[in-house]
């Protein structure tokens, strides 16, 4: 495994999906609870538009554009207009900082 550090855990709030590049990868760190973090793509399989920083509803974020939702711990599906589910990454805290393993 090669782990990435993305950003550091202090900087997303509990109950908050937080935007964050990895070279080309658009991704969504989202803080569920104090040590439950999880990392997904940012992007609506609907339309390819961004998730964004936003609050979450307990472990599901809402596409802004039409409402899609999904699970940010397994990235399924939840809610059409999305037609199929967002990558969801082996996550860890370390060192105080949200790693993923793309």
């Amino acid at each position: 495994m090669a782990w990435t550090p993305i950003l550091p855990l202090a900087e997303i709030p509990v109950g908050t999906a937080r935007p964050a590049a990895v070279g080309l990868d658009r991704l969504l760190v989202c803080r569920v609870a104090a040590s439950d973090v999880h990392v997904v793509d940012d992007v609506c399989s609907h339309d390819e538009s961004p998730l964004g920083a936003q609050d979450l509803d307990g472990n599901v974020v809402t596409c802004p554009r039409h409402g899609a939702r999904f699970d940010v711990t397994t990235g399924a599906v939840l809610r059409s207009p999305a037609p199929v589910g967002i990558a969801s990454y082996p996550t860890r805290i370390a060192g105080g900082w949200v790693e993923v393993d793309l």
